[in-house]
């Protein structure tokens, strides 16, 4: 495995440095930087003149000018743009903003689509699969531009208004509880009779649920109180241990219930000074520290027999309760406004505590955040779908389900792992075209990231900035890849030779 790795690192090495040299020359003669100044009749144009080519180094030949900037990116000199400013500093500041709008975005539609496509293979043509794959290709067609005005419009002027007095009316109610019914009978599935049952039921939750929210003034004082809060986790602790083995192997079971529980009491009696003073570095300490535990806890119930499933149970319980108990936080700080931004990632001049800056933070990300969401859910929902059909009727798939195996474990830990091969090809893919949306996105919403530095690179024919959010692009794509073929390498070992 050590020697694929490094041999698959050492292939992109002269990817990256053919694609540098081509890119150079097409940028460079993309353009002329002295073109504006050429028919101007300033006084001081040819100093001007001067000054810039020096500055872009326009009077030497392509390959020294190549090799100059070339070798200045291992010292992180990108050069200068042509006000004499350093690259290197506009592009980290640039990179900073644009990679935490791609990164989030990519993220959430990556498991949001990977998830609606495991369920839309799942419940193959039922209404849950009609509705998914009618949503998929029409945000696939949506202009991201359109898509991201209309956000704008929708999300944050028309729902501030809304946020400022929020509230759930008769019709809100019945609409909501429709679409749970709906969305319950589909993701059953079977005869009528248990469709008709899940929905229901799913139905009757909704509208209890929804009718308890709007008579405690839930949306003004938000949070989750302690007994909801065990609840949930207890929940988390079965649904993790179901996905590593059947429900009669107790010992799994009780691993994850008991991590769930133990997380829980923990992160809210030692460490609940921390949750009031967060950090990100507390936060991360939380993370280890939860991990380790849900280890430990899964290892001393497990026993000899059941370690490994009850270990991995009660590591993914303690993330889904350190999950629960983030959101608690996070929605326990929020307050009834105006709070979706429009302009900017962050509102200038904001001061509060972490969980209160990250609401703000969260506020003004969402939106061009689901943009990119939208987008790219449509692509790997897609994908997902095709190769898990694919997967799911294969051999080894129906013997797995012919030995007994449950349901959960059949498609989890025997079709999804290989369906995901050709999924990871897509994300590889698709993070490039993320990032150009990216640039269209911060117009909108009036980021100053990547985009920005490469519009105004563009329009005033600016080399250095351009070739800047190339290189940038450029490497992730290629990491990217890199990464997706090892990772084929450990969903199959076979890819190894």
């Amino acid at each position: 495995m050590f020697f694929f790795i490094l041999r698959r690192l050492l292939i992109s090495i002269p990817i990256l440095l053919a694609s540098s040299f081509v890119m150079f020359w097409l940028v460079t003669i993309s353009g002329d930087p002295l073109a504006e100044f050429r028919q101007s009749t300033d006084p001081n144009r040819e100093t001007t003149m001067a000054t810039i080519s020096r500055l872009l180094e326009l009077d030497k030949p392509y390959a020294e000018r190549y090799v100059d900037w070339f070798t200045g990116l291992f010292s992180g000199d990108f050069g200068l743009n042509r006000d004499g400013q350093e690259v290197s500093t506009l592009l980290w500041q640039a990179a900073g903003t644009t990679f935490r709008l791609v990164i989030l975005a990519t993220i959430i539609s990556i498991l949001l689509g990977i998830g609606v496509g495991i369920i839309t293979a799942v419940r193959q043509y039922s209404a849950i699969d009609y509705t998914s794959t009618f949503a998929a290709f029409l945000f696939f067609s949506l202009p991201v531009f359109w898509l991201a005005v209309m956000l704008k419009e929708y999300g944050a002027i028309e729902f501030n208004n809304y946020l400022e007095n929020p509230g759930i009316s008769t019709r809100g109610l019945v609409i909501l509880t429709v679409i749970a019914a709906v969305f319950g009978a589909g993701l059953a599935g079977g005869s009528r009779q248990r469709r008709l049952v899940a929905g229901g039921g799913l139905a009757a939750v909704s509208a209890i649920g929804l009718a308890i929210i709007e008579a405690t003034d839930w949306m003004i004082n938000p949070g989750i109180s302690v007994p909801v809060l065990i609840v949930l986790s207890v929940g988390v602790g079965v649904l993790a241990a179901a996905t590593y083995a059947p429900f009669s192997v107790r010992r799994v079971v009780g691993a994850g219930v008991a991590a769930a529980v133990v997380g829980l009491l923990v992160s809210q009696v030692l460490f609940s000074s921390w949750l009031d003073d967060m950090s990100w570095s507390r936060m991360f300490i939380l993370l280890v520290l939860a991990l380790a535990t849900g280890a430990g806890v899964g290892a001393l119930v497990g026993g000899e027999i059941d370690r490994r499933p009850a270990v991995q149970a009660g590591v993914s319980a303690a993330f889904g309760v350190g999950v629960l108990v983030v959101i608690d936080e996070f929605i326990s700080a929020w307050s009834p406004g105006r709070t979706i931004g429009t302009i900017g990632p962050r509102t200038p001049n904001f001061e509060g505590n972490f969980w209160e800056r990250l609401v703000d933070l969260a506020g003004h990300q969402i939106l061009p955040s689901l943009a990119l969401t939208l987008i790219g859910f449509a692509t790997f929902m897609r994908f997902t779908r095709a190769s898990m059909l694919e997967t799911l009727n294969s051999d080894y798939v129906r013997t797995a389900k012919a030995k007994g195996l449950p349901p959960t474990q059949v498609i989890m830990r025997h079709a999804f792992r290989t369906a995901l091969i050709p999924v990871m090809t897509v994300v590889t893919i698709s993070f490039a075209g993320i990032i150009e949306g990216a640039v269209i996105t911060e117009t909108v919403f009036g980021w100053s990231g990547m985009g920005q530095l490469f519009i105004e690179g563009l329009r005033e024919v600016d080399p250095y900035p351009v070739m800047g959010f190339l290189v940038i692009t450029s490497l992730s794509i290629v990491v990217l890849n890199a990464i997706a073929d090892i990772l084929y390498a450990y969903l199959d070992p076979r890819i190894r030779r």
